[in-house]
């Protein structure tokens, strides 16, 4: 973060919060020109500071409403076998996180589905068939205490 000047750190923490913003009141709270924010977005952009724009979707609205924190050991920590569940496991769309972790298990995944019924057919006929997977354990969400995507920079 060296590289970035104190007013390209107050943009990021800006648009990390939402990033329809107002060009007039960005330029405002900036005091730069249109085309002085536009030029430091396109160079955040053109960096990879800013990785994609999205729109944050409530679960619940689209029935969504049953979400599982699970927890996966592979019976081979090979970096072929690491690589080759990974790549399996991102194909998957029910898996909206997916962390390679140290410790008791290999991959922590967060999957959100309809029910716990369309939970146990993932389970059934798309997690547990890819191969080398030795133990799966799963804690169900029972409401959230916090969601962010705002990084504490």
């Amino acid at each position: 973060m060296e590289a970035l000047s104190k007013l390209e750190i107050e943009l990021l923490r800006i648009l990390q919060k939402n990033s329809r913003f107002d060009i007039n009141q960005l330029t405002k709270k900036l005091n730069m020109s249109r085309s002085a924010v536009y030029d430091r977005i396109k160079k955040l952009e053109n960096e990879g500071y800013i990785k994609n724009y999205v729109a944050l979707i409530d679960p619940k609205k689209v029935g969504l409403n049953f979400t599982v924190i699970v927890n996966v050991s592979l019976n081979s920590q090979q970096i072929g076998v690491v690589e080759a569940f990974s790549k399996q496991v991102a194909a998957l769309d029910e898996v909206i996180e997916g962390y390679v972790t140290g410790g008791i298990f290999d991959y922590v995944l967060k999957v959100v589905v309809k029910d716990p019924d369309a939970f146990n057919d993932f389970i059934a006929k798309k997690l547990s068939i890819i191969p080398n997977i030795s133990k799966i354990q799963s804690s169900f969400v029972m409401h959230y205490i916090k969601q962010s995507t705002i990084l504490p920079f």
